[in-house]
């Protein structure tokens, strides 16, 4: 019964109705029949699906208060956590992950989830449009290699969500070191600041939010 009492309390945390814990019914049945052939994600993590993804990912909720608001979710790889999203009534997200095998698991989860989204089969440094918007990242790279792919479209207006596991200080710390010398090296006069939460889905787990300002 731990499954049922995962999902359960699931859906107590994120506070979604019936139709939404449908939808990641759906989700989790379809990642659990490709995962043998695509390697979508860790195989450990599906003992308990319902808190290391649904309610890993659907925690970001509570920090993207706009349904509407464009997201792009980087080095997507099984749709996480760009389709939790989606299922939990984002309407304006677009999923970025350069393998293509990926890109098709994802397709066919929106479809059967009936979510409307873009898939971009691209790298991270070849997509356009980012400028400006807010991005997720989950198990794609450390927070320094993110923000140096990321920083020709950073601007002020830029926030930037991380899940993060137990090395989240470590890489803030790291990031930071970089930031400074990218500042330096192209005399920008954009800030970084960084804020980190407690993850509902593991004690040693971490949201990161970035945010950028001028420079007074």
């Amino acid at each position: 019964m731990e499954g049922a009492s995962n999902r359960e309390n699931c859906a107590s945390l994120l506070n979604v109705s019936r139709e939404t814990m449908l939808c990641f019914d759906k989700y989790l049945n379809l990642l659990s029949d490709w995962q043998e052939k695509l390697n979508l994600v860790g195989s450990s993590t599906l003992s308990d699906p319902w808190t290391r993804h649904i309610l890993d990912c659907g925690q970001l909720a509570n920090f993207i208060k706009k349904k509407d608001e464009k997201i792009f979710d980087i080095g997507s790889g099984a749709g996480l956590p760009g389709i939790i999203l989606g299922i939990m009534g984002y309407k304006n997200i677009v999923l970025v992950e350069s393998d293509f095998k990926k890109t098709v698991f994802i397709t066919e989860a929106l479809r059967n989830c009936n979510i409307q989204a873009v898939v971009e089969n691209k790298r991270v440094e070849d997509l356009e449009g980012m400028q400006g918007k807010t991005i997720v990242s989950r198990a794609f790279a450390p927070i320094d290699k993110t923000l140096s792919l990321l920083s020709d479209v950073i601007s002020t207006k830029t926030k930037i969500f991380f899940l993060k596991g137990r090395a989240a200080k470590e890489e803030i710390s790291n990031a930071k070191i970089f930031w400074k010398k990218n500042k330096q090296n192209n005399k920008n006069d954009i800030l970084i600041n960084f804020d980190s939460y407690s993850s509902l889905s593991n004690k040693d787990s971490f949201i990161v939010k970035c945010t950028f300002k001028e420079e007074q």
